[in-house]
């Protein structure tokens, strides 16, 4: 009862981002506000009885508050925070990784409705919301002509949404273990993006970025609304386009890779900023390791394949940010370039950020920890090597777990591509979509609309375990089979 509770406040979260679109369906009055009302409706229904619940019980104590000023009562607490604390807290580690790996499964189905209503089939559908809430952008629909603008404005809040991840809209509600556990379970931890009170700097953080992108992108020729959807789903490394089709020029080219960019770094180094800790901003390793990466990509695609300097620059950062925004035909690459962003886009940004894939912090304390196991061969016995990343030793349990992480990836990865590879498809083309699922991407090779519906399903799949880090859905496994 407890872990349907709990879902059913996840639910309810999710919910609310998603009366934009409705609020901007009603004031077009484009025709899609009912079925908009209804998705959002049966969201958040759920929840509705323990939260009015917990109000009537509120108004009560006000009440007595007021004729017994001897009775205190905490004007803070509405919706009774102190209680749902309580209640999370009972769940254990496993029930919260079950709890997450349920949200992410069945929050896109219910927000599956609005294509269904616009007769897409309900693979197709699915395929459209959970590539949104995973903030991958591959995309199902052939075309988008012929939806409503207030459903394209809803597939980018989705995205908008999925960038932070569902989980981070409890957080404000959450203290200590029991947010550190729900962290865990969407592949975060608390040094990440922070706990509690700091959940609300890291949405204050996100609003600036998504404000400034819609500012940025209007000031370079697109109207008011693509810059709202672009921006949601560039800052998010979403990748849904709120078009079929755009002659892009080069300045707003560069825009979107800066919105991709800046959405795959890490809050950390936005904190930083904000307080004025330069150093510690600017002179981070990961932070370091990502630019290197990006540039020495762009610079290899440039010149080995020879590609246009600027879409090469968009691509390439669409790919280790998990954007998904291409410009040009993907598919007439040559294999180079190809390679070049296969291996971007199983890297992915740094942690703590809105991107996918295996995540470049991990990466890093790999490597450095190959090198430790290398220096330790010419030392003497008994000498201590320790891991450090800015300073700081990285414990072995961490060495462990994101080596472990990085095999668990790889073999998914490497077992993807085979399932492709045996439908039929080419290994280059089987590695692209793949990894393109897998971290979240969006990059397509091969149009995903024209696929089987089993490929589909099988995507589907990719994308929701590379959204939760894979280890969370073994948990709802073993909870379900348990129950």
């Amino acid at each position: 009862m407890l872990f349907l509770k709990r879902l059913a406040v996840l639910m309810f979260y999710a919910s609310l981002p998603l009366l934009i679109p409705l609020g901007y369906s009603i004031y077009l009055e484009d025709g899609a506000w009912a079925t908009l009302a209804f998705t959002i409706l049966l969201m958040a229904l759920p929840a509705v009885p323990q939260i009015l619940k917990h109000i009537f019980q509120n108004i009560k104590n006000f009440v007595i508050s007021i004729f017994k000023p001897d009775t205190p009562f905490n004007y803070a607490n509405l919706l009774d925070l102190d209680k749902m604390r309580e209640e999370v807290a009972e769940l254990t580690l496993g029930q919260i990784l079950a709890l997450v790996s349920a949200a992410w499964l069945i929050i896109p189905a219910i927000s599956a409705i609005p294509y269904l209503a616009y007769t897409f089939e309900p693979v197709d559908a699915y395929f459209e919301s959970i590539s949104g809430w995973t903030s991958t952008g591959l995309s199902a629909l052939p075309t988008l002509n012929g939806l409503p603008p207030s459903i394209i404005l809803y597939r980018s809040v989705t995205q908008w949404i999925g960038g932070l991840g569902i989980v981070i809209l409890m957080l404000t509600v959450m203290k200590g273990r029991e947010a550190k556990h729900f962290l865990k379970a969407e592949g975060r931890t608390a040094t990440d993006v922070g706990i509690s009170k700091t959940a609300g700097n890291i949405w204050g953080i996100y609003l600036v970025l998504t404000l400034v992108g819609v500012v940025l992108l209007y000031a370079v020729g697109f109207d008011p609304l693509n810059s709202v959807n672009l921006t949601l789903a560039g800052v998010s490394n979403g990748g849904f386009f709120p078009f079929d089709s755009y002659d892009f020029d080069d300045s707003q080219k560069i825009i979107l890779a800066s919105l991709m960019f800046g959405g795959a770094t890490s809050f950390i180094f936005y904190r930083n900023l904000l307080a004025r800790k330069f150093k510690e901003a600017f002179f981070d390793e990961e932070l370091a390791f990502y630019v290197l990466i990006t540039v020495t990509a762009v610079g290899l695609i440039y010149v080995v394949g020879h590609e246009g300097i600027f879409n090469t620059f968009l691509n390439s950062v669409s790919a280790i940010a998990c954007g998904g925004f291409a410009i040009g035909d993907l598919s007439i690459m040559s294999a180079f370039p190809t390679y070049i962003i296969i291996l971007l886009m199983l890297m992915g940004g740094m942690m703590g950020s809105t991107t996918g894939g295996i995540k470049l912090w991990r990466i890093l304390v790999v490597l450095k920890s190959i090198m430790r196991n290398i220096k330790s061969a010419f030392l003497p016995v008994g000498s201590v090597q320790i891991v450090k990343i800015n300073g700081n030793p990285i414990s072995e349990e961490f060495i462990v777990e994101s080596s472990t992480f990085i095999f668990a990836y790889m073999l998914l990865f490497l077992f993807g591509c085979g399932v492709l590879m045996a439908i039929d498809f080419e290994i280059e083309d089987s590695m692209f979509m793949i990894a393109s699922a897998m971290g979240n991407v969006g990059l397509a090779i091969i149009p995903v609309p024209e696929m089987a519906q089993g490929t589909k399903i099988f995507l589907i799949a990719l994308m929701y375990l590379g959204r939760i880090e894979i280890f969370p859905s073994l948990a709802l496994i073993r909870y379900i089979l348990r129950r």
